[in-house]
């Protein structure tokens, strides 16, 4: 997906949390939210800070949406968004150069740590999002929503360089998830 794609998906998301309280159309936010933050850190490439910008590449995004305090299902939708995008890149063909995340002024941070970083941010996004759709919606809302970002995000790891390892590691903890709660 395009990147202008992707802002027009989370301005469409914005728009519609902000024109209704209504808690299905807060659903649709969030799910639209989700779709943008899919691609949303690679915003990078069009600003001069560098791909893997640890600006973009982290929860820097949603710090500044917190702001908004009507706009909760957005930033869940795109929390987990993020953290999709954020879990894909923690398996690149090869950490260096251009897959390393970099900070303003001080470039890579290198191989070992690019891993943390994008590791740490990518579970951190994903369980704040699905807290953070649980805490903002009902549960008959809450639940189709979290269905469709589900849904949205294994096309998206299905698709994605990188997505096969981490759609395995959502499995696995939505698997062990199910389990725990059997017990």
């Amino acid at each position: 997906m395009g990147l202008l794609v992707c802002v027009l998906w989370l301005v469409a998301a914005v728009a519609l949390a902000d024109r209704s309280p209504r808690p299905w159309v807060q659903g649709v936010a969030a799910v639209l939210a989700g779709i943008a933050g899919t691609t949303l850190p690679d915003l990078d490439l069009l600003l001069p800070i560098g791909h893997r910008s640890g600006l973009t590449h982290s929860l820097l995004p949603l710090a500044l949406a917190l702001f908004a305090t009507r706009w909760r299902p957005v930033m869940a939708g795109l929390a987990i968004g993020i953290g999709l995008h954020l879990a894909a890149d923690s398996f690149p063909n090869a950490m260096r150069g251009y897959a390393t995340v970099k900070l303003p002024g001080t470039g890579s941070i290198g191989a070992a740590a690019s891993y943390v970083w994008l590791g740490v941010q990518a579970v951190v996004a994903s369980v704040a999002g699905a807290v953070l759709l649980a805490a903002s919606l009902p549960l008959r809302i809450a639940v189709p929503a979290a269905a469709a970002l589900a849904a949205i995000g294994a096309a998206y790891l299905f698709a994605t360089d990188g997505g096969w390892p981490a759609l395995g590691i959502y499995a696995a903890f939505g698997w062990l998830t199910v389990r725990h709660r059997a017990t």
